[in-house]
Formats: C-alpha cells, structure tokens, sequence
C-alpha cells in the first residue's frame, strides 16, 4: 500500500450527478487552460458493472501449469543463480509464460490489473516463495524498483503487532487500519504476492482513473482542471525522494494518469510540513475528496487468497484498502510487494513523473539492491515511512 491516510474529519461531499466545486476568485484566476479529453475510452474505463464475474481478471492457473511453475522452481535453484535473476529465460514457463505475457498486455493496455492464482504459499519455503514471486512476475514486468531509501527490493506488508506506535501514527503498510484511495508513489506496475488473509476485511479495492476522469469531466470539469495544475506540494522526507510541487493528473501520450496519495499532500497531525511547501487550499481539499467518493463509488473489491499475485497499473488505477482483524498472531494477513517495470510496454510519462521513476528503476541510482527476503518485526517507523509509499 502507499502513504496515504483515514478520512477521519470529511466534509458533507455531493452525491454523483451533483459534484461540484466552487473556487474563489482569485484561486480561479489562477487556473491554467489545459486540453483535456472530453472522454476515455476503451478497457480501462471500467466500472464495476463491466465485469460478469472475477473471472474476468483472474488467471486461475490448472493442475498442468501449476506442475510447470514448481518444474521452472526446481530449474531456477538448480542453477545457483541470485533471486534477481529470474527472468522468463531462467525460470521457463512454455504454457503459462504466453498467458502471462497477455495478462502484462492487459495491464499495460488493457483493464489494467490481473489476478494469478493457483499456487499454494504453503507449500514453499520463504526463499522460495519470493523466487516463485520473481519468476511469474518477471513475464509481467522484468524491471525491479527499489522501494525505499535503504535500496529495499521488497516490502512486506502486515499490522506490526510488537510496536507499541499507535495505529493512526505508522505506515498504512504496518498498520490494520484502512486506507484512502492512492498511487504508490512513481512505480510502474504495482505487484503483489498474498501470503496470508485476515480473519475479517482487508480486500484491495481498485478504481480506474479513467472512469474517475470520465465522470470528473462530466459533472465537475474545474476539479479536473485543479487538479492538472502544477500546484500540489507533496512533502517528504528522508533521501529517497525530494519534496515536489507537480499535477495530481495528467494527460500525456494520449493517456490520463493520475499520481497523488493523501499525507503528502495534506500533511500528517501534528508535524509540521517541509520548510517552504505551502498548505493546499480549501478548494485543492475538496477536490481530493471528490476524487475519493467518485474512486469509491467506481471500485471493485478483490478479496485475494493465499499465494494469489495481483498486478497494478499504478498510473490507470488508484487502490486501498479495506481495515481488518486478522484471526491469529502466528498467521497474519500477509503481503509480499515488488514495484516492476515492463521496458517495452511501460506507459510514457511526463517530465513531472520520470525523475521519480527513474530513482527507483535505474540502476545506477546509488540506492543499491538489498533483497530483504524475510521480513523483520517493525517497531518504530521513520517520518519519511508514513510519507512515501
């Protein structure tokens, strides 16, 4: 999950066919003209409606492929290679890779997530969970990101149980609270592998930009003309990333895109923002909400099993979360998450959005790799945690 945050104290905000938003004078003066689509179309300007069942999306892999999968295991291991060299050459899947490869075009170009299930996390060790991870993932997208400023390939994600932090202090991702709508910072392809369910909630909810965009355009077009202005400050901290005053959405290359996640931009209680980010106004405000009750009005529920890998156009499709409980200490919902890039099919994007993801792709990035395989027991949690993805 990314930095974002609970809408705690929310304005009264209009029903669809009735949103609105009403900018001062002078906040009005200050809108540049962009040209904006009138409309998106086509397979990721989905609603909830425009899918029969959870087939639609899911990639339910038969008794065959699921040989075949622990066959590219057993060759991967065999070679003595390091996990980061999986590739679609090292871990062959002659039956399921051409799927797979269709499902990265999905993605990229098409409803903008899939579902790979079928594979049984209990039934591997760690190690061979994440190589399993790395393997299918790599016919998706072959580029890793680095995930923090400590060169992290991986991110596991589940409520740190140890820390004494309270729950509206830590990262959404150490956390069992909800999440709002959001992007993960600059990646390409959001991926994520499921361990383990929580006893109760805890489905990733996605909607797409598109359809948000759509319906923005139709019923409130100045909220979608704020938020293309290059006015939103995002703060951050720490030597990942530096504070950035860009557009929340974009229309470039012939796609619409957003990038925005609600602590950077609104800030968190109680710390004060970076020296020299100004605060959103009150109109920047309200449009984020709009976005979030039109995102929720337009979102599908993914309740994942264990072992499932989903994969995320993060530039076509916002995600959160649902709160939950999880049912014991000893097995708690558990995620793996990776950031990957597909070099040939990856959207171009604007100049506001390649610095970022060229700091987490290139490898000359000075951030180094560390392949954090096993996760370690959080119990306290850096400021520029809860402000960056």
């Amino acid at each position: 999950m990314g930095a974002e945050t609970i809408l705690s104290h929310v304005e009264q905000i209009p029903v669809w066919g009735d949103l609105k938003l009403t900018l001062k004078s002078e906040s009005a003066s200050q809108i540049k003209s962009f040209k904006l689509p009138a409309e998106m179309r086509g397979a990721l300007a989905w609603s909830p409606s425009s899918f029969q069942s959870e087939d639609d999306y899911i990639l339910t892999l038969n008794d065959e492929e699921i040989e075949e999968v622990k066959a590219a295991l057993f060759h991967f291991n065999g070679l003595d290679l390091f996990g980061s060299e999986a590739t679609p050459s090292t871990f062959p899947l002659s039956t399921l890779g051409p799927k797979l490869k269709k499902a990265a075009e999905d993605v990229h170009s098409g409803r903008g997530f899939v579902v790979v299930r079928g594979i049984q996390p209990s039934q591997f060790t760690p190690e061979d969970n994440v190589v399993i991870f790395l393997g299918i993932s790599s016919y998706i997208g072959g580029t890793r990101g680095r995930q923090d400023e400590n060169g992290n390939m991986l991110m596991h994600i589940r409520n740190a149980k140890q820390s004494k932090t309270p729950q509206s202090l830590r990262p959404i991702r150490y956390s069992s609270r909800a999440s709002t709508f959001h992007t993960d910072t600059f990646c390409d392809v959001l991926a994520l592998q499921s361990r383990n369910n929580a006893e109760t909630g805890g489905s990733t909810l996605l909607s797409s930009t598109w359809t948000i965009f759509n319906k923005l355009q139709k019923d409130c077009p100045e909220v979608c003309k704020l938020l293309a202005q290059p006015h939103w400050s995002f703060d951050s901290r720490g030597s990942f990333f530096p504070c950035s005053t860009r557009p929340v959405l974009y229309h470039h290359a012939g796609k619409i895109m957003m990038n925005f996640a609600r602590e950077p931009l609104l800030g968190l209680e109680g710390v004060k923002r970076m020296a020299g980010l100004p605060v959103l106004s009150q109109e920047q405000r309200n449009a984020l909400d709009i976005v979030e009750k039109v995102a929720t009005e337009g979102q599908i529920a993914i309740r994942t099993e264990p072992g499932d890998l989903l994969f995320i156009n993060n530039h076509g499709i916002l995600h959160s979360r649902e709160a939950f409980v999880d049912n014991t200490a000893e097995n708690p919902r558990y995620l793996v998450r990776m950031w990957l890039k597909n070099e040939e099919l990856a959207w171009d994007l604007p100049q506001h959005l390649q610095h970022g993801n060229s700091r987490i792709y290139d490898r000359d990035n000075g951030l180094g790799e560390r392949w954090n395989v096993v996760d370690t027991p959080r119990v306290a949690f850096k400021l520029s945690e809860r402000l960056t993805s």
